[in-house]
């Protein structure tokens, strides 16, 4: 199952884990797939965001039941 990466701050999307790398894709076609640890500048509030594997995100769906 895929887990979104978002921004601490302002919760932007930044990538999804997938099959145990990060996929980013950019607005100008280009799609990247890398390895851990990784670390984005958010796009929307310029917030720096790191993500290693001890840190990783929960699966969507188990986010989106827990929020209800």
């Amino acid at each position: 199952m895929d887990r979104e990466w978002r921004c601490t701050r302002c919760g932007k999307l930044l990538g999804v884990l997938h099959d145990g790398r990060l996929h980013l894709r950019f607005a100008r076609g280009h799609e990247y797939l890398v390895g851990f640890p990784a670390t984005s500048v958010c796009r929307g509030c310029r917030t720096l965001n790191e993500l290693n594997e001890s840190r990783l995100p929960e699966p969507v769906a188990e986010q989106a039941t827990a929020a209800r």
